[in-house]
C-alpha cells in the first residue's frame, strides 16, 4: 500500500504544480449605481452593471474546488444595492453576492458597507456567508473568508449556487469575468480589484485524460454514472481497481475472459479524481486517472 500511495502522489503531483498561482485585475471599474425608475431600491431601479476580466492561461479540469479561491475588493456604502457573480470562460455563472439584508423586491437591505481594505474571500470550503446583523448599522464587513451570501428577497434572482458543486469539472484555461451591480440609487458600488488563487492540486489537465496507449482505455472524462472501458487485446484475467487520490482501494471488479466494452458503475463514488488500476494476465497496468462529477 505504501507504493501506492506514492504512485497516487506521484500522479497527483503530475498533473497540477506545486505552488498556488495568483491572477488579478487591480484595475478598479468605474463607479456603478442604480437609476430611478419606480424607487429608489431593488426592482424599483435600473441597476447600474460593470465587469472586470482576469484570464487565467492554466490548462486544465477542476477536480478540487477547495483549492480555488476568489478574492473582492469592493467599495459600496449600502450592502442591500450590491451583487455579484462569477463568470466561467464557457459563460456558466455564481452569485457571490446577492443584496445582503433584503426581504422584499422592494427592499433597500442592510446599510453597512463594503470597504477596500476590507478583502472578501469566496472558497468551497467555507461555511459561512457574510453576517449582516453581527455588525453595527452602518458599520463595514470586515475581511474574512465567506460563502456565497445572499438576502432573501427573489429579486435579482440571477445564479445563486454552492460553490464546489458548480466549480467541479469546470474548465480553468480563459476568461474569468466578475460582474458587479448596483440596484440603488445615490450610493455606487466600485469594484476595486479581484484575484482568482489556484492551489496546487486543483487541476487535471485536459491534455491527460486517462487514455493511455490503445490497450485499455476510458471513453469519457469526467464521468457521470458509468465509467466504459475499452479493452482492444484479448485477456484470461482482468482486475480493474478504483484507488483514491489517498491511495486506498473503494472498488474492484473482476471481468469475464476477452470481455470488451465494460461499464463500471461509479455512481456512489463521491465528486473527485480517481485512479483505475487494470490488472491484466496478473500484470498490473500504467494507472489511469479519472474525475466523478
Amino acid at each position: 500500500m505504501k507504493k501506492l500511495n506514492f504512485l497516487a502522489l506521484g500522479l497527483i503531483l503530475s498533473v497540477g504544480f506545486s505552488q498556488a498561482q495568483t491572477y488579478q485585475n487591480n484595475t478598479a471599474t468605474e463607479p456603478v449605481d442604480g437609476i430611478t425608475r419606480l424607487g429608489a431600491c431593488g426592482g424599483q431601479t435600473d441597476p447600474g452593471v460593470n465587469m472586470s476580466l482576469i484570464n487565467v492561461p492554466l490548462t486544465g479540469s477542476i477536480i478540487d474546488p477547495s483549492k480555488i479561491t476568489v478574492n473582492l475588493s469592493i467599495s459600496a456604502n449600502w450592502l442591500g444595492d450590491v451583487a455579484a457573480e462569477l463568470i466561467t470562460p464557457s459563460g456558466e455563472a455564481i452569485t457571490l453576492i446577492r443584496r445582503i439584508g433584503a426581504l422584499s423586491i422592494t427592499s433597500c437591505g442592510d446599510s453597512s458597507s463594503f470597504v477596500a481594505g476590507n478583502i472578501l474571500g469566496f472558497n468551497s470550503a467555507n461555511t459561512s456567508p457574510i453576517d449582516h446583523t453581527a455588525v453595527g448599522v452602518g458599520i463595514a464587513i470586515p475581511a474574512g473568508n465567506y460563502a456565497p451570501s445572499y438576502g432573501t428577497a427573489m429579486f435579482p434572482n440571477h445564479h445563486p449556487g454552492v460553490m464546489s458543486t458548480f466549480l467541479n469539472g469546470k474548465q480553468l484555461n480563459g476568461n474569468w469575468r466578475l460582474i458587479i451591480y448596483d440596484y440603488g440609487t445615490t450610493d455606487p458600488t466600485i469594484l476595486n480589484s479581484w484575484q482568482i488563487i489556484v492551489g496546487a492540486g486543483a487541476t487535471l489537465k485536459s491534455s491527460e485524460t486517462g487514455t493511455f496507449g490503445s490497450e485499455i482505455s476510458i471513453k469519457q472524462n469526467p464521468v457521470d454514472d458509468y465509467l466504459m472501458v475499452d479493452v482492444t487485446d484479448d485477456f484470461k484475467s482482468l482486475n480493474l481497481e478504483i484507488y483514491d487520490a489517498s491511495g486506498k482501494k473503494i472498488k474492484s471488479e473482476n471481468l469475464l475472459r476477452n470481455a470488451k466494452n465494460i461499464q463500471l458503475d461509479v455512481r456512489n463514488l463521491a465528486p473527485g479524481m480517481y485512479l483505475l488500476i487494470p490488472v491484466k494476465d496478473g500484470e498490473r497496468k500504467q494507472a489511469i486517472k479519472f474525475i466523478k462529477k
